[in-house]
């Protein structure tokens, strides 16, 4: 019994949904991460309530634009790989890098949440309020979504001339 076959498997339209859900999350968080790389504070007045509310200290703390940008890009990575994975695009991907990465984009949003979530229950940070009933449970979420579509394969496998009906000579 081979491993895909001990395992059981994700129905394809969840995950397939899971993917597209995930993926237009991620996609969003990279747009406003990006937006803040830019130096525009939307949703928040100014860069002050911006840095206080989700960093959880002064402007002057606040990450550079450089930083930032590089957490805009990886998300949007994130969002290239669970939707690869859901069988989105990528089909000249090797399959194992859509797997390992979703995998590892789930245990990096794991782990964001189970070591950031339980800190901020005593912290007197601004944030604190929104890690526990924002950032936490986003990142919960999404670490499960991105396990749904990791534990599918959703991807169409190529053809090969013995599936197709067709038994051509190749010259």
């Amino acid at each position: 019994m081979t491993n895909d076959a001990a395992r059981p498997a994700v129905r394809p339209r969840i995950a397939r949904t899971a993917a597209v859900l995930a993926g237009t999350l991620f996609g969003a968080i990279a747009v406003l991460h990006g937006l803040w790389a830019a130096g525009i504070t939307w949703p928040f007045s100014d860069k002050e309530s911006l840095a206080e509310t989700v960093f959880g200290g002064p402007a002057s703390t606040f990450p550079p634009p450089v930083a930032t940008m590089v957490v805009a890009v990886l998300i949007a990575a994130a969002a290239m790989l669970v939707t690869g994975r859901g069988g989105w695009w990528g089909t000249r991907v090797p399959r194992w890098v859509f797997s390992v990465g979703t995998w590892g984009v789930a245990a990096v949003l794991f782990l964001r949440a189970v070591f950031y979530g339980p800190a901020s229950i005593d912290s007197d940070a601004i944030n604190a309020s929104w890690e526990l009933a924002l950032y936490t449970p986003l990142c919960l979420a999404l670490a499960l979504l991105c396990a749904v579509v990791a534990r599918s394969d959703t991807r169409p496998r190529p053809m090969n001339l013995r599936d197709s009906g067709h038994h051509e000579v190749l010259r």
